[in-house]
């Protein structure tokens, strides 16, 4: 078995993983993963049995995309993978529940939790919103910064982007938007001064929505979005976190990762 660097080329047989385990991922989440930072493949002759990313912050590496094929189970694949970039810096992830044991074996403990909402908005836009443009891009990354404790400006950069299939939304009271999932939109990053403003800023990029998802861990836009449509169903994670007590600073303002994946 060989461990090399992921490229853009292999996303094909990514995407075969993906189905293999039910993941919701997108040749378009791959695509940005692999360009914000490294991932690792494992590979037989047979081809692809394994992957594992991380995405560096000055802060602290999110490490995500840690799929091992059914087929090649119970081989310590994971494992390997795992070993490759747990020692390059602190670490934190969102674990799954099928992924948690193997973390909680390599040193990871947990700080906190998402429950995933699903549904269509049934709804008014608040209108409290405007379109972000790339010119707020430098200041929704210091906003950022400042509530998920994660410098990435890469990441706003590509968010902003007109050609990209982005939506970012923001007010005076923070920042929402959505990347295309296979039956709609999922919310997040969702950063706001208080619950009541992030359930406006849900409301102005849900309203007139197809199907919407939402992981978050605060219970007052949990209960707004479940009087607003939506549902609890499977798909919420463990944040974890390796080499450090917790992530870098007080999350009370982020009502929604940028994904699971991005932390």
């Amino acid at each position: 078995m060989e461990i090399r660097r992921l490229v853009v080329d292999d996303i094909p047989e990514c995407m075969k993983l993906i189905t293999d385990r039910g993941w919701t991922w997108t040749p378009e989440q791959w695509e940005m993963m692999l360009a914000l930072g490294p991932g690792y493949g494992a590979f037989d002759a047979s081809g692809l049995l394994g992957t594992a990313l991380t995405t560096p912050y000055p802060e602290m590496q999110a490490i995500s995309g840690v799929l091992v094929a059914s087929w090649a189970g119970r081989r310590g694949i994971g494992t390997q993978l795992m070993s490759n970039i747990l020692d390059i810096s602190p670490s934190s992830l969102y674990a799954t529940a099928m992924g948690q044991p193997l973390y909680e074996r390599l040193g990871f403990h947990p700080v906190g939790q998402t429950v995933a909402y699903f549904g269509t908005f049934d709804g008014p836009a608040a209108g409290v919103t405007r379109v972000a443009t790339t010119a707020d891009a430098p200041a929704l990354a210091d906003l950022d910064r400042e509530v998920s404790g994660f410098t990435r400006p890469g990441l706003w950069d590509r968010l902003v982007n007109p050609a990209g299939p982005y939506t970012v939304l923001m007010s005076g009271d923070g920042v929402v938007a959505t990347r295309p999932n296979p039956t709609g939109v999922t919310i997040g990053p969702l950063i706001a001064s208080s619950a009541t403003a992030a359930c406006a800023l849900i409301a102005d990029i849900a309203a007139g929505r197809s199907e919407v998802r939402v992981d978050t861990d605060n219970a007052d836009v949990a209960n707004y979005l479940v009087g607003s449509g939506f549902e609890e169903r499977p798909g919420g994670c463990v944040l974890m976190v390796h080499g450090a007590a917790d992530v870098p600073t007080d999350r009370s303002r982020y009502f929604a990762p940028a994904s699971h994946a991005l932390g």
